[in-house]
């Protein structure tokens, strides 16, 4: 639960996978864009694709493995923040319904992400992706 005088934690979730190692990278570079903008906002990132970025070279069919990984290390957030076409990502879509089971707060967009000291002292529910929209 987020305090005053804590640094909120937010997880960076949409898709890694891609049909070429180019659309990969690609994909870790939105991620690493978003992660960044979100620490300009005063949040401390989680972003999975920077954290193991083309490990599947070193260890392929993995990914369950990852899957479970980044599942434990977005429970440890305080809230999640989609990447554009998440919707089209098995691994984004798992991540998604477990902060839904958990109760963690979702926000569908990076312009939905209030500032860390926002977040910290005023709930913002209207900003919350509740997963009723398209």
């Amino acid at each position: 639960m987020p305090t005053e005088n804590k640094i909120p934690v937010i997880y960076v979730a949409g898709p890694y996978r891609a049909a070429t190692r180019e659309l990969i990278a690609e994909n870790i570079a939105v991620a690493r864009s978003v992660a960044v903008s979100t620490a300009r906002l005063g949040w401390f990132p989680i972003c999975p694709h920077t954290n193991t970025a083309h490990f599947d070279d070193d260890l392929p069919n993995q990914d369950q493995f990852f899957l479970d990984g980044t599942l434990t290390l977005m429970e440890r957030c305080d809230a999640v923040v989609l990447i554009n076409g998440w919707r089209y990502s098995a691994g984004t879509l798992s991540e998604v319904h477990r902060a839904r089971e958990i109760g963690m707060p979702i926000f569908a967009c990076l312009e939905d992400l209030p500032s860390a000291a926002e977040f910290n002292g005023v709930k913002v529910p209207w900003r919350t992706y509740t997963g009723t929209d398209n």
